[in-house]
C-alpha cells in the first residue's frame, strides 16, 4: 500500500526516488550550512575511529532530516522525538531509506538516559524548549561519552524585542529570563499540533549566554567552542546575532 507523503514543516529531505518531503522547497536540509557544520565537526573529532562504531543521539529530532544526515554519512544514530506526528514524519523518511544504522523512537528527550551512552549528542533546537536547562545539560553529560553539539536561544542583559521575554530573573541558581510557550491547561491534543514548542511544561527557561557556557562546562565539557560555519556568511548572515541564537561545540577530554 502506498503510504501518502505527510505534510513537513521543516526539514527538506531529498529521498531515494528523487522526491522531496517539501516538494515546492528547493533549499535541501543536507545543503544547509548548518547540517554540513554538524557533519563537518562530527568528521573531524572522530576521524580515526569506524563510523560505524560511533552512535549519536539526535534529540527532538522533528522530522528526522539530521538523523538521516548522520545515518547516511555511517554513523549509528538514534532519534528521539516526542510528537507523534513529528515521529510517523521520522518513520516515512526511515521507511524510505532503509538505513541499518538509524533508528527512530518516540519519547521525551528528557528520557535519554533510558537509551544508554552515546559518543556524540546533538541538542539542536531543544533546550530553550525546556524549563529546567541547567538539569538537562547534566543529564546530557551523564550519557555523552565525548561531544555535544548545542544549538540554542539564550537571553541576553539587555532584553531582545523579538521574544516576549521576561525580565530578567532566577532558574536553577542561572540568570535569565522565562518564555511562556503556553497557556498552563493547555489540552495534551493542542500541544501535540504545536510542532515547534515545549512538551509539558508550559513556559521555558532562557539562560544569559554566559550562564549557559558555563552551565556546559560545570555539567563536565572542559572544552567549549562557539561554531561559526552554521552561518551561510560570516559577514551577512545576522540571523543568529538578532535572535540571540549560538552553536557551541562542547567536548569531553
Amino acid at each position: 500500500m502506498k503510504i501518502t507523503l505527510p505534510e513537513f514543516t521543516a526539514h527538506n529531505i531529498l529521498l531515494p526516488d528523487g522526491s522531496k518531503t517539501i516538494p515546492t522547497n528547493n533549499h535541501l536540509l543536507a545543503n544547509s550550512s548548518q547540517c554540513q557544520a554538524f557533519l563537518r565537526t562530527l568528521s573531524l573529532l572522530f576521524r580515526h575511529r569506524n563510523k560505524n562504531h560511533i552512535r549519536i543521539a539526535d534529540l527532538g529530532c522533528l522530522e528526522g532530516g539530521h538523523s538521516i544526515e548522520f545515518a547516511r554519512q555511517g554513523f549509528n544514530v538514534l532519534g528521539l522525538e516526542v510528537r507523534k506526528s513529528n515521529y510517523e514524519k521520522c518513520l516515512y523518511v526511515a521507511d524510505k531509506f532503509a538505513l541499518p544504522n538509524l533508528q527512530f523512537i518516540q519519547d521525551d528527550a528528557r528520557n535519554i538516559e533510558a537509551y544508554g551512552l552515546f559518543d556524540a549528542v546533538l541538542c539542536c533546537g531543544l533546550l530553550y524548549h525546556l524549563d529546567k536547562p541547567l538539569a538537562f545539560l547534566k543529564t546530557l553529560s551523564q550519557v555523552t561519552k565525548s561531544l555535544l553539539i548545542l544549538n540554542t536561544h539564550f537571553a541576553q542583559e539587555i532584553p531582545n524585542p523579538k521574544f516576549p521575554l521576561s525580565d530578567l530573573t532566577e532558574n536553577e541558581g542561572l540568570p535569565g529570563r522565562w518564555l511562556r510557550e503556553f497557556d498552563a491547561e493547555i489540552p495534551l491534543a493542542q500541544m501535540e499540533e504545536a510542532s515547534w514548542s515545549s512538551w509539558k511544561n508550559d513556559k521555558s527557561f532562557w539562560p544569559l549566554k554566559t550562564a549557559l557556557l558555563e552551565s556546559v562546562r560545570s555539567a563536565g565539557f572542559q572544552l567549549i567552542y562557539e561554531q561559526y560555519d552554521v552561518l551561510d556568511n560570516i559577514y551577512t548572515d545576522l540571523a543568529y546575532t538578532i535572535t540571540d541564537r549560538g552553536s557551541f561545540i562542547a567536548i569531553k577530554i
